[in-house]
């Protein structure tokens, strides 16, 4: 199995594969290395097996735009497509409902070009059934069904940027005053598709931009399913919201059992990643060896000015792509 993590801008792009198996998380919004992968699956004649776009903001759906305007990706090309759009989910709600004055922009692009291309889609919450692609085991852990209804009914909903830029503080001031405080809350985030993959007894956790309130419950359930006895194990942990310290906190840290973490962005929206991120995973954290980030783009982990002194210090390290495209596994 390879995974892709795509240079896709600001945002995420991931490619798994698996022997003639394609499954397509997001599409950032810059779609240069995304369509010049979904060219080689053409070339092979595969397909995309499976296309989840998490969901409504412009660094997830724009290159998924991009891919389904070019014509010859328009037929049997897209085998199944999740996606929890707005028109679905209103027609979920009652009819008194406000939810119409709520602007989805590009999520609306996005249904209008599937219908007319005659291509279904199906909404999923954490009470999807799981499901298998060839050899990979697929659980969808978020969003509730809820948190997308409030969404819908929220005419002033909104993604809340990151405010702090923490590239220039020491690490080790960072790691001395580390809290909780600030958290994301925004009803955009909370209703992002979490998917857990495994793959030959390996679990795989793609977090979009999910919430910490919501991540904190997911990671309770399944430490709860193994009776509690010890942190959960991820092979690789797709951090979540491109780094940002609003997005994690110590509770969900403690219950995890990763060494694997990765960023997804160009660094060039909302001073992300943040090197507090970083500070929060090294310190609670269970590992069994040194802590790796990975970076699809090494811009963002050159901004971050870290000391090759800290990586000893504190026991990580920090890696760039390792292809032209982003960084493949």
């Amino acid at each position: 199995m390879k995974i892709k993590f795509l240079k896709a801008g600001s945002g995420d792009s991931i490619l798994i594969q698996d022997e003639g198996h394609n499954i397509l998380i997001d599409g950032g919004n810059d779609s240069k290395y995304l369509l010049k992968e979904i060219e080689v699956i053409y070339a092979n004649n595969e397909k995309i097996d499976l296309l989840i776009i998490t969901h409504h903001d412009d660094d997830h759906i724009q290159g998924i735009i991009d891919v389904l305007n070019i014509d010859k990706f328009q037929k049997n090309f897209i085998k199944r497509v999740i996606f929890n759009s707005p028109r679905k989910f209103l027609d979920l709600l009652p009819q008194n409902s406000n939810s119409r004055l709520l602007s989805y922009s590009q999520a609306y692009d996005v249904e209008n070009i599937l219908m007319d291309l005659d291509i279904p889609w199906d909404i999923t919450t954490e009470n999807t059934p799981d499901f298998k692609i060839g050899n990979m085991d697929l659980a969808i852990l978020a969003p509730k069904e809820i948190d997308i209804k409030k969404y819908a009914e929220d005419k002033d909903a909104k993604l809340l940027s990151n405010k702090i830029k923490d590239w220039n503080t020491d690490l080790s001031e960072i790691l001395e005053y580390l809290d909780d405080f600030s958290q994301d809350t925004s009803s955009s985030n909370r209703t992002s598709i979490v998917l857990l993959l495994t793959h030959n007894e390996l679990k795989y956790l793609f977090t979009g931009d999910i919430t910490p309130n919501r991540l904190k419950k997911i990671i309770d359930n399944l430490y709860e399913i193994q009776n509690n006895e010890k942190p959960v194990r991820f092979e690789i942990i797709k951090l979540p919201h491109h780094g940002s310290y609003r997005s994690l906190n110590k509770k969900i840290l403690e219950k995890i059992s990763c060494e694997n973490f990765v960023i997804s962005t160009n660094s060039n929206k909302d001073n992300l990643p943040n090197k507090t991120t970083l500070g929060k995973v090294i310190k609670y954290a269970n590992r069994i060896d040194k802590i790796n980030f990975y970076f699809n783009y090494s811009e963002a982990l050159n901004k971050l000015n870290i000391s090759k002194q800290d990586m000893v210090k504190y026991e990580f390290n920090l890696i760039s792509n390792n292809e032209e495209y982003g960084y493949c596994f």
